[in-house]
C-alpha cells in the first residue's frame, strides 16, 4: 500500500507540473505568435502583435497616390493629407488565436491576409485634389461625331474626346483609391471625364456610313507613267452627294476635278520644264503640244462606270497625247534621246537620234519684225509631206519637204533663201516656218519620224 501511494503521489506531481507548463506555454503563445506565423508574407513567429502591427505601419510610413489623367501624371504625398495606416487587426488576430491551442499550432503553418485601416484629414485631401492640374487648367469639352452629305460633299467629323473632369467624380475617386490603400488611380477608367454622346463607331454614324460605302466600294490603281495613284473608299466618299429626293450617289463632277489635279501634277503637255541645251546650259522651256496629257472628260466616264460596278482593276488613265511611240524606256523624261532641238535666238537646229548628234545645220525661223515669230515650246512632228505647197493669206509656195510641228509652222526646204543663221530673221525671215537648207532637210526629212519630239526655245 505504501509502495501504491508513493506511485500516486509521484503522478499527481507530474501531472501537477505538466498542467503548469501547459499554462505557462499558453500564457506565453497568449502574448505572441505562434512558430511558422506569417502576416503579409512577413514571418512573425514568436513576435508581439503590438511590435508586428508598429512593423507594418512603419513599411507604409512614406505612402503617396499617383493620379493619371489624359494629360500627364501627378502625385500626391500622403503626409500632405495627414495620411497613415493602422493595422489594429494585427492585435485581433492574436485574439483570435488563443493560446490554450499551441499543442495543435506549434508545428503548422499559418498564413493570415490583413488590410491596413487608415485614417487622414479628409478637407486636406479635398484641397490636394482640387489643386490638381487636371482640375485648374483650361479644359477641352467633348464634341459630338457627325456625318453630312450636302452639295460640298461628304463630312466625317470625328468626335472630340476632350479633357473635361467631372470634379466630384474625381475627388469620390481620389478617396476610393486612398480608402483601399492604391497607389495609383487612371481617371479615365474610373469615368471621371466627360464624354461625347455620339462617336463614330455609334449606330447612327455606321449605319450612314454603311449606306455610303455601298456606293464606295471600286478601287482603281492608275498608272501615270511610271507614277502610282490609287482611288479607293476613302477618296470616293468625298464625292458622294445627296439629291432632291435624298438618295445617295456618287458626283461625276466632284471626281472629274480630282482626276483634274492629278492631270494637272503628271501632265507634261502645256507645262515648263528644264532641259540640258546643245549650247551647254541648262534652259527653261515654255509649254507645247508635246507630253503626257490626260483626257479628263473620258476618264472621269470610265471611272464612273467603275464606281458604278464595284471593279478593282489597275490601268493607265485615258490620254489624249502621248509622247513618242519610240521613246526609250531608260530615259530620264518623256523627250528621250531622238528629238529636234532649235535654238530660235541662236538660229541653229540639231537633231538627236538615239543620243547621237545625226545632222546639225543653220536655220532662219519666223521674222520677228512683222509678228510672225516662231513659237517657242516643246512639240512634235505631225506629218511629213513631199512636194507640197504652202498656202498663205499672201503667198503659195512650193516645197519638196515639210514637216507639220505646231499649227501652220514647220520645218521645210527654203531654195529661194541663200543665207542662213545670224540675225536674218530679225527683219527678213520666214512667216512662221523654220527655213533650212537642202541637203539638211532632205536628209533629216528622211531619217525623222512622225512624233518626234522638237523643242524650240529663244
Amino acid at each position: 500500500m505504501r509502495k501504491k501511494g508513493k506511485i500516486i503521489i509521484t503522478a499527481g506531481c507530474i501531472f501537477c507540473f505538466l498542467c503548469i507548463c501547459y499554462i505557462g506555454v499558453s500564457l506565453y503563445f497568449y502574448r505572441v505568435f505562434y512558430p511558422n506565423t506569417f502576416i503579409n508574407g512577413m514571418d512573425v513567429s514568436g513576435q508581439d502583435p503590438s511590435e508586428v502591427r508598429k512593423l507594418m505601419e512603419e513599411s507604409l510610413k512614406d505612402y503617396e497616390i499617383t493620379v493619371v489623367s489624359v494629360d500627364g501624371e501627378e502625385v500626391i504625398q500622403g503626409s500632405a493629407f495627414d495620411f497613415e495606416y493602422e493595422y489594429t487587426s494585427v492585435e485581433e488576430l492574436k485574439k483570435e488565436e488563443q493560446g490554450w491551442q499551441w499543442p495543435l499550432k506549434m508545428f503548422r503553418k499559418t498564413d493570415y491576409q490583413v488590410s491596413p485601416d487608415a485614417k487622414w484629414n479628409q478637407a486636406k485631401l479635398d484641397e490636394k485634389v482640387n489643386q490638381l492640374l487636371c482640375m485648374t487648367q483650361e479644359m477641352t469639352a467633348p464634341k459630338d461625331a457627325s456625318l453630312t452629305i450636302n452639295e460640298d460633299g461628304f463630312h466625317l467629323t470625328e468626335e472630340v474626346v476632350g479633357n473635361t473632369v467631372k470634379k466630384d467624380k474625381v475627388e469620390e475617386a481620389v478617396t476610393k483609391a486612398v480608402t483601399s490603400g492604391e497607389t495609383k488611380l487612371i481617371l479615365d477608367e474610373e469615368g471621371c471625364y466627360e464624354k461625347p454622346q455620339v462617336t463614330v463607331n455609334s449606330p447612327e454614324i455606321q449605319d450612314q456610313l454603311k449606306k455610303v460605302d455601298e456606293l464606295c466600294n471600286a478601287e482603281v490603281v492608275y498608272d501615270f507613267h511610271g507614277n502610282e495613284e490609287k482611288i479607293g473608299k476613302d477618296q470616293i466618299r468625298k464625292w458622294v452627294r445627296k439629291d432632291d429626293n435624298g438618295e445617295l450617289y456618287v458626283s461625276w463632277e466632284a471626281a472629274y476635278d480630282y482626276l483634274d489635279s492629278l492631270a494637272d501634277k503628271y501632265d507634261t503637255v502645256n507645262s515648263y520644264r528644264t532641259f540640258q541645251s546643245s549650247r551647254g546650259y541648262e534652259i527653261t522651256l515654255e509649254p507645247g503640244s508635246y507630253g503626257w496629257g490626260t483626257d479628263v472628260s473620258e476618264e472621269t466616264d470610265l471611272l464612273i462606270d467603275d464606281i458604278k460596278n464595284h471593279r478593282v482593276t489597275s490601268r493607265q488613265p485615258a490620254y489624249y497625247m502621248t509622247p513618242y511611240d519610240y521613246l526609250d524606256p531608260n530615259s530620264p523624261d518623256d523627250i528621250g534621246f531622238t528629238y529636234i532641238e532649235i535654238d530660235l535666238s541662236g538660229q541653229y537646229l540639231w537633231y538627236y537620234k538615239d543620243g547621237s548628234l545625226f545632222l546639225s545645220t543653220p536655220i532662219t525661223s519666223g521674222t520677228m519684225s512683222t509678228g510672225h515669230g516662231t513659237p517657242a515650246g516643246v512639240y512634235y512632228i505631225h506629218n511629213r509631206l513631199q512636194n507640197t505647197i504652202l498656202v498663205g493669206d499672201d503667198y503659195r509656195q512650193p516645197v519638196d519637204f515639210w514637216m507639220q510641228v505646231v499649227g501652220g509652222v514647220g520645218i521645210h526646204d527654203s531654195k529661194w533663201r541663200y543665207n542662213y543663221g545670224g540675225t536674218e530673221y530679225l527683219n527678213n525671215g520666214s512667216h512662221g516656218c523654220i527655213n533650212t537648207p537642202y541637203d539638211a532637210v532632205k536628209s533629216l526629212f528622211w531619217n525623222v519620224e512622225v512624233g518626234t519630239p522638237v523643242i524650240m526655245y529663244y
